[in-house]
């Protein structure tokens, strides 16, 4: 754990912050964005050597919360969105998870171990991907869908439930599930790619029932103790499309909060989207916006950072009360070092991430 002593907690006292999240609290108000960029994992989703090395680093990099890469959480595998992804959809890969939660929770951090079902941008073994109706891909390298069935439906529900129920045990002190880039519960949400008919389509309350269903039961498998976060969009920039738009984006956050989560992260666009939400391009705080009317729909933590990684902007925004966390990824594989160095507040000397 980083020293309190040094200059830099002082100048930056919003970000080295404790913040409290459900029954928990948080040493800082700095969390580490779930990142499935190594591909060092094993074809059938266990952790290798090298894979756990790297999270010692990513657990050394001084974040409050740190929240490991996403895990697919079903056994024929339709979740999983590439080769190597991480599987928690079985007992036997407890053991791994629980070395990456003591490696997190060594370096004096929370752990949050993140549930990822890919849907529409999964089944990357099989020949087709699962998901609400049958949109056709608009990415040709992405798998033809097969439209889920009620019981596909409720066997999903189960199988996060039962992956939340894994990670717990393996230790982490809670679990998040998201819909960021167009994964599965995105799907179910948003009109383009759900055209339903039954209970889980139609309206904005039979879109979001997937997700409400989902969290109640993550909820129940881990209990009250633990954090219950979820990823969704601010912003899905699928208009063209057809997709949500952001206000119906904010009631989304609206039923989340009311499913019983204790956090909500907010992410911007898809993989579809034609408008970019990262890069330098974009203003390093162009959606810093959907932050501020994200914490005026909601009263659980808000963690945000899509392209906002200057540290001192981000300690400014949390002093405003703009958001709650400042969630970040591709800035600390720029600088994995880059909370030590502002705690030392020798912040010209952090390497700049370029895409935020």
């Amino acid at each position: 754990s980083l020293d309190p002593d040094l200059p830099g907690f002082k100048r930056y006292r919003a970000l080295f912050g404790s913040r409290r999240v459900g029954r928990l609290t948080a040493p800082n108000s700095i969390k580490y964005a779930a990142c499935s960029v190594s591909n060092f994992n094993e074809r059938d989703g266990s952790i290798t050597e090298r894979e756990f090395a790297r999270m010692e680093v990513v657990a050394r990099t001084g974040c409050g919360i740190v929240t490991n890469q996403g895990a697919y959480p079903d056994t024929a595998g339709y979740g999983k969105a590439y080769y190597r992804q991480l599987s928690i959809a079985e007992d036997r890969f407890i053991p791994g998870f629980a070395r990456i939660a003591t490696a997190i929770h060594d370096a004096g951090a929370l752990a949050l171990q993140q549930v990822l079902h890919a849907g529409r941008y999964g089944g990357i073994d099989h020949d087709h991907c699962l998901q609400p109706s049958d949109t056709p891909q608009t990415l040709r390298h992405f798998r033809p869908p097969k439209v889920m069935s009620i019981g596909d439906i409720e066997q999903c529900i189960d199988d996060h439930a039962q992956a939340a129920r894994r990670a717990c045990e393996a230790g982490f002190d809670g679990v998040e599930v998201t819909s960021f880039m167009g994964y599965l519960l995105s799907n179910f949400l948003s009109p383009f790619t759900n055209t339903r008919t039954d209970r889980y389509g139609g309206d904005i309350e039979g879109r979001g029932r997937f997700m409400v269903e989902l969290l109640g039961a993550m909820r129940e498998a881990i209990g009250e103790n633990r954090m219950l976060w979820v990823r969704l969009n601010g912003a899905e920039l699928m208009d063209e499309h057809g997709g949500n738009s952001e206000q119906e984006c904010l009631e989304f956050m609206r039923m989340a909060e009311r499913a019983g989560v204790d956090g909500i992260s907010l992410v911007v666009g898809w993989h579809e989207s034609k408008r970019g939400a990262l890069g330098r391009d974009v203003p390093s705080d162009g959606w810093l916006r959907l932050a501020t009317a994200a914490k005026e729909a909601v009263s659980v933590p808000l963690a945000f950072g899509p392209r906002f990684g200057d540290p001192r902007m981000a300690d400014g925004a949390l002093k405003r009360g703009d958001f709650d966390f400042w969630e970040v990824c591709r800035p600390m594989l720029a600088d994995p070092l880059l909370v030590h160095k502002l705690a030392r507040d020798a912040v010209d000397d952090i390497r700049p991430c370029l895409g935020g």
